[in-house]
Formats: structure tokens, C-alpha cells, sequence
């Protein structure tokens, strides 16, 4: 019997977690694990399938895949392939009556956790006359019946589940999850982990033996899936030392953290760290405090106001803030009052989601309390509430889209910080909003655009808006030129002020003391590493550095003293 685990990731870059953990329980049958992403076209994704010639086929299933992996699902059924189809992960786990009813074409669902379920799946389904009835966490038909098995008790003791990865795995440039823990000490309404309200743990010994192989390799990331990694902060701080001391590789690792839990010693322990050696995602999601209360949100603001900032101060953590609009007791201008008050804390991303209703969780059993509709196929978003409207929603809806554009990549810090101090001063939403106004006008959420573009279109925006300065001409002149190491500057932002000095720069380039200066040490050409042009009053000297790293693109220099020769 040969059996195929199909990952259907969200990007090329990820490594499936779920699908390794399954073959690594059951190592003594005929496993074969293919990864795919959602971007790939499905013929090919049903070619590759049926390849594999296997006589079950695995789907992990979320929120984001489900649809497509039904469809795959659907086809394989239709051209009577031999194999049987199982399900597993959170959106195969509930309703599960209702799912396979909608979706004849699944033969088994695997709930809750899969690891122990799916072992015992395969050592009995290979049998003469093998009884399903038996296994725990096990849903299947028979004579055209659904039968769903009493669930299983949770894993007790997680060392027990054997390290997911293999030596030989491919992970260059790859992101790759890993887990210390699994639960969620916190009950907030609208989320999965809210369910296992139990947290169990990886034992030390074997966390740091996991991390010791991890940080061996050449991955570009390593994110942490436990939901709230800092329950321990001990535990935490330990980890994170390890990590510290043993990531040779300087590669980036990601943790979901609670702020307001953080402590001083937590604090003087990061602010040593190197820069963007750790990555935090803080989810604020509201702040709002009949918002709070309504999701089961406990969360001191101040506090973690009070942390966020003295993080930001030593620029050496990358920070992800999260907000999710359409939650209850949020309306627009209440969700307003939210984003303005984490855009002040000057994070490098603010994710802004939107309230997925899943099977499962408290929120899902409030719809009705709150008047939320939401779609009724994957992902379950949000589509109104009795707080907020649709056309409310789609307006959030694009401002996401510019938060992502001009905020999150960091192209655009000097001439927004402009904008919101001086233009909208009392709310950085504002400018987002009208913004936003102007991109719907002109047509301009249709189109693809270029970042060269995106400066052209801020540019235009505030022209139109009439509030065009040279300050702000500088400061949109200063970050074109901070990002785009290759790229001329464009007419409108002045381009001749950088040609004057191209004899000058050939000068530099080949001269000792400025090389051993602002490049040692240097070997080779560096005419290409750096520029002079002239920023208002001031003469700028940029040198680039790493290309991807926010905190270290590029370096700037007051050279004033060039002026006049």
C-alpha cells in the first residue's frame, strides 16, 4: 500500500510542518511526500498526484487551501482513480458530518491531532478486514453512512512525536516552521488555539537538540507556530539564548509573542540581540476596549505601548503589529482610533487583517449575537457586522492594500513621516483614507504598478491635494534614492542633482582615504555602491548595504563640504 501526503503550501518557500510530522510517526509504510503551492496551475498539481500511483492520498486542509484541494479532490474522483482520499488539519476537524456530505468525493477525515490517528489508520486499513470503529479521531463511510468516531485525548507527553525533518531536505532560502509548544493559555473568541485551551510542551533537551540541526541549515527563516511563544518567559529567554548563541548562519526567526506580558529582564535580554537575528509578531488586533472584552481579550495597553517603544528603540527586532477589522464593538471609527494608535508605535509592518468566523471557536457561535456575515466558503470572512458595513469593509479593503504598499516595505519612511506629521497630524488613517480616495478616482487598484510608479503616484497625490512643499519633495527624493540603488532619479524629483557630482564620484571611487573610510574593508570596485546627489541644502552621501535587511539598506552621510568644488 502506498501512500501519498500532498501539501498544498501557500508559497514555494514554506515547508510544510503537518505533512513531515505524519511520515515521521509512520515510518515503516510506503510514504512519499510531494509539496505544492496554491499558485501552481491544478493540472499539474493531478499530474504529479498521479504519479505517485498511490493507493491513499493525504490532504492537510486550512482555510486558505481547502477550496482548492476540493477541487483536486473532485477530479480525481470523477476519473475514477484507485485512490482514496483522506483529509486532515483544522478545516477538515469540524462539522465534519456537514463536510463530507458536501464533498462525497472524501473518504476518511482525520480530527484534532493527527499524529497517533493516522498511524493507527494505516496499520488497520492494510488488514483483511480491517475495523475502523476502533480507531479514535477517525471519521468514514461505510455503506453509504458517515461515521464519525469518538475523539481522541490530546498527545501528553510531546517528545514522543519524532523530529520532522530529514537530513537531506532542501530548505536554501526556505522558510521553515517549528514548534516548541502546542496550546494557547488565552481564550480570545475568534481564534483556533482557543480550543486547546491546555499548553503542553517540547522538553527543553529536545528543543534545543531540534534548533541545533535547524540553525545548521541554509534556511532563510525559521518561524515559530506556537501561538503565544513568551507564556514562559523563562522557558522563552532560554530558547532565545540558545538561538543566540548558536545561529552561525544569521538567519531570521520568527515568534507570535504577547507584549504586555513582557518584562524588563525579557527586555535588557532582546535589546542585546543582533540586528534582525529575531522577528516579532505582536497581535493587538484591537484597541478598543468593548472590543477586548467582547473577544475575551485581556490586554494592559499601556503595557504594552510601554514595551513596543522600548523594543523600537535599539532597532535590532523586526516587529509585525496586527489589527483585525470586524470585530465586534469595532466600527470605522472606532477601528480608526485603533490603527492610529499603533501607527504611532512606528512598527516595521502592520498587518491588517479581517475577522475569519471559523468552525469552532466562541466567535462562531456569537454570529448571530452581533449580526456578522461572512462568507460561507473558505476563508469565512467577514462581510458585515452589526458595527460595520460592507462598503466600510471594502474601503479597509484598500487602505490594507496601500499599508502593505507604502508602509510595509519600508520604501517610504522618510516622505510618509512627512505627510503624517505635517499634512494629517491627527491621524495617520486619515491620510490613508484620503489616499485612498485618490487611488479609487483615478483607477489606480486595477492596475499593476512598479515601485518607480508608486513614488510618481505619491507624488501626484499630494500635488493634487495641494499641499506640495519642497520638504516634502526632499524627503520623497531622499527615500527614492535610499531604495533604489540602480535606478536614475526621475525629472520630477530632480535629477540633475546628481549628475553635478559624477566626476566627483569617479574621483571617490578611486580614492584610498574615502574607500578606507566608509568601506573598509573593501576589496575591488565600489563605484556602484554608492551615490551623491543633493537632498534640499545638503549634499548626501549614500552607501548601500544589505539589500533585504530594513535596518541596515543603506547608510547616509552629510558631505556638505564637496559644496563648491
Amino acid at each position: 500500500m502506498k501512500v501519498l501526503l500532498a501539501a498544498i503550501d501557500s508559497k514555494f518557500i514554506h515547508a510544510n510542518l503537518a505533512v513531515r510530522y505524519l511520515k515521521k510517526c509512520c515510518d515503516e509504510f510506503d510514504i512519499e511526500i510531494k509539496e505544492f503551492t496554491i499558485n501552481q496551475k491544478i493540472e499539474y498539481i493531478l499530474g504529479e498526484i498521479l504519479s505517485s500511483d498511490a493507493d491513499i492520498i493525504c490532504f492537510s486542509c486550512y482555510i486558505w487551501n481547502v477550496d482548492y484541494i476540493n477541487d483536486i479532490s473532485y477530479i480525481l474522483k470523477e476519473a475514477k482513480n484507485k485512490a482514496r482520499i483522506l483529509y486532515g488539519g483544522p478545516e477538515a476537524s469540524f462539522e465534519i458530518k456537514n463536510m463530507m456530505e458536501n464533498n462525497p468525493f472524501i473518504d476518511y477525515i482525520i480530527y484534532g491531532e493527527g499524529e497517533a490517528t493516522f498511524k493507527e489508520f494505516l496499520e488497520e486499513i492494510q488488514k483483511l478486514n480491517p475495523n475502523l470503529y476502533k480507531i479514535k479521531g477517525l471519521a468514514f463511510k461505510e455503506n453509504g453512512n458517515i461515521v464519525i468516531n469518538d475523539g481522541r485525548k490530546l498527545i501528553d507527553n510531546l517528545d514522543d512525536i519524532k523530529y520532522p525533518y530529514d537530513p537531506d531536505d532542501e530548505f536554501d532560502n526556505k522558510i521553515i516552521y517549528y514548534e516548541s509548544s502546542r496550546g494557547c493559555p488565552f481564550n480570545c473568541s475568534f481564534c483556533m488555539s482557543s480550543i486547546d485551551k491546555k499548553m503542553r510542551i517540547f522538553s527543553m533537551e529536545r528543543v534545543k537538540r531540534d534548533l541545533k540541526m535547524l540553525l545548521n541549515t541554509k534556511a532563510r527563516q525559521i518561524k515559530f507556530v506556537d501561538r503565544t511563544f513568551n507564556a514562559d518567559y523563562r522557558r522563552s529567554m532560554e530558547i532565545m539564548q540558545y538561538i543566540a548563541e548558536n545561529n552561525k548562519n544569521y538567519m531570521t526567526i520568527h515568534f507570535e509573542i504577547t507584549a504586555d506580558i513582557i518584562n524588563d529582564e525579557f527586555l535588557n535580554f532582546i535589546c542585546k540581540m543582533p540586528v534582525n537575528m529575531f522577528q516579532f509578531e505582536i497581535g493587538v488586533q484591537s484597541l478598543n476596549e468593548d472590543t477586548l472584552l467582547e473577544t475575551n481579550r485581556r490586554m494592559d495597553k499601556y503595557k504594552l505601548f510601554h514595551v513596543i517603544e522600548e523594543i523600537s528603540k535599539n532597532n535590532n527586532i523586526h516587529m509585525h503589529l496586527d489589527l483585525i477589522a470586524g470585530l465586534p464593538c469595532e466600527d470605522y471609527s472606532s477601528f480608526q482610533t485603533s490603527f492610529d494608535g499603533i501607527h504611532m508605535l512606528n512598527a516595521e509592518k502592520i498587518q491588517l487583517g479581517f475577522l475569519k468566523v471559523l468552525k469552532g471557536t466562541k466567535m462562531y457561535e456569537d454570529k448571530d449575537k452581533h449580526r456578522i456575515k461572512y462568507m460561507h466558503k473558505a476563508p469565512y470572512e467577514v462581510i458585515s457586522t452589526k458595527y460595520i458595513t460592507l462598503t466600510e469593509l471594502l474601503k479597509l479593503k484598500n487602505i490594507e492594500e496601500l499599508v502593505d504598499k507604502y508602509y510595509n516595505e519600508k520604501y517610504f519612511n522618510n516622505s510618509l513621516k512627512y505627510i503624517i506629521d505635517n499634512i494629517f497630524p491627527d491621524s495617520a488613517f486619515k491620510f490613508y483614507d484620503s489616499f485612498s480616495e485618490y487611488w479609487q478616482k483615478n483607477d489606480l487598484y486595477n492596475k499593476s504598478h512598479s515601485r518607480k510608479k508608486l513614488y510618481k503616484i505619491l507624488y501626484d497625490y499630494i500635488e493634487y491635494i495641494n499641499k506640495m512643499s519642497n520638504e516634502f519633495a526632499s524627503s520623497l527624493k531622499f527615500d527614492y534614492i535610499f531604495n533604489n540603488q540602480y535606478e536614475d532619479i526621475p525629472d520630477y524629483l530632480g535629477r540633475e542633482s546628481e549628475d553635478k557630482f559624477k566626476n566627483i564620484k569617479r574621483h571617490l571611487a578611486n580614492d584610498g582615504e574615502f574607500k578606507n573610510k566608509y568601506f573598509s574593508p573593501f576589496e575591488g570596485k565600489i563605484i556602484n555602491d554608492f551615490r551623491i546627489a543633493e537632498i534640499g541644502e545638503d549634499i548626501i552621501l549614500f552607501i548601500y548595504k544589505e539589500k533585504d535587511n530594513i535596518f541596515n539598506r543603506c547608510e547616509t552621510y552629510d558631505i556638505n563640504y564637496l559644496r563648491g568644488d
